[in-house]
Parts: C-alpha cells; sequence; structure tokens
C-alpha cells in the first residue's frame, strides 16, 4: 500500500486549511512541549526536552499543521504517538488537538491515521488510556478494558527503587 495514500487529506477549517504530516523524525522536541505546555495537557506538564527526543525515539509522530496552501510547516495544532511491539499491541499517545480547532475533525483524522498506519505492523489490537476523552474513541471501536477481561496495572520507578528491581 502506498504510504502517500494513508495520509489524511487536508481539512479545511475556518481558520484555514490543516494539513497532516509524519514528522517523527523532522519535528523540533521544544516545539513539542511549547504546543503541549500551550494547550495545558496535563500529563505531559512535567516532559523535558530529552524525554521527548526519548519518546519520538520508539514512536511515530503524526501531527496536523495549519499551513498555506501547498506547503509543509506551519503552526502545530494537533498530533499524537503511535507506539507498537509491531506483533502484539499498538499504543495510541498523546492525542491533542488546539483548543481553538476543536471539532473541526482534526483529533478524528489523526487517530484514523494512525490506526492504519503501517509502521505498526500486524498487531492484534491497539490500547490507549484517557481520562477525559471517554466519549470520544468508541467511533474507532474502543472499548472499557473490562469489557476485555484485562486490567491496566503500572508501578512507578520509586517503588522500583524501594524494592530493589532498579
Amino acid at each position: 500500500m502506498d504510504r502517500d495514500l494513508l495520509v489524511p487529506e487536508p481539512l479545511s477549517t475556518p481558520h484555514g486549511t490543516v494539513a497532516f504530516f509524519d514528522e517523527t523524525w523532522s519535528v523540533d522536541p521544544r516545539e513539542l512541549q511549547i504546543f503541549f505546555q500551550a494547550e495545558e495537557v496535563y500529563w505531559t506538564a512535567d516532559r523535558t526536552i530529552g524525554q521527548w527526543r526519548r519518546l519520538l525515539a520508539c514512536s511515530r509522530l503524526l501531527t496536523a499543521r495549519l499551513v498555506p496552501e501547498g506547503h509543509r510547516g506551519g503552526r502545530l495544532v494537533g498530533a499524537t504517538r503511535l507506539w507498537s511491539d509491531h506483533a502484539y499491541e499498538a499504543k495510541l499517545y498523546d492525542v491533542v488537538t488546539a483548543r481553538d480547532l476543536m471539532g473541526q475533525g482534526i483529533a478524528t483524522e489523526l487517530v484514523k491515521w494512525a490506526l492504519r498506519h503501517p509502521w505498526a505492523g500486524e498487531v492484534q489490537r491497539y490500547v490507549l488510556e484517557t481520562r477525559d476523552a471517554a466519549d470520544f474513541y468508541p467511533r474507532f471501536g474502543f472499548r472499557l478494558g473490562a469489557e476485555v477481561d484485562s486490567f491496566h496495572m503500572r508501578v512507578g520507578l520509586a517503588e522500583l527503587e524501594q524494592r530493589g528491581l532498579r
């Protein structure tokens, strides 16, 4: 399948044209940090530039930019990261749209693109976490983990260190 055919078509919005890009290797991590801070994304508030670099090294970054017709660049107005083990599971992270462009279909196109992105490989399922957008994801087939007989568990670094495991 031609990778260019997978990129969403540009969206026309009242603010201008929004185009979509795979910026995994070209985005400036500082721009990501500034975008997520400006949008007051609570789960990324403490991320450092070094952490952004490491996140980009192991995932794909799909972006949406408000651009002049036919040009790359422009204001970052949406992003998501796609992580995959390329065999069993892929995960969506950091689905964010600029507040002034919400409701224009940007997040929808980013999620659809991530779900069909060939980089994920032949995985059996996609997963994500959300606290405040649970009503958005069922349109793509996502449902609560309890319905698929699983538990989401986590352990922090401090706990691992306390147990002598790090």
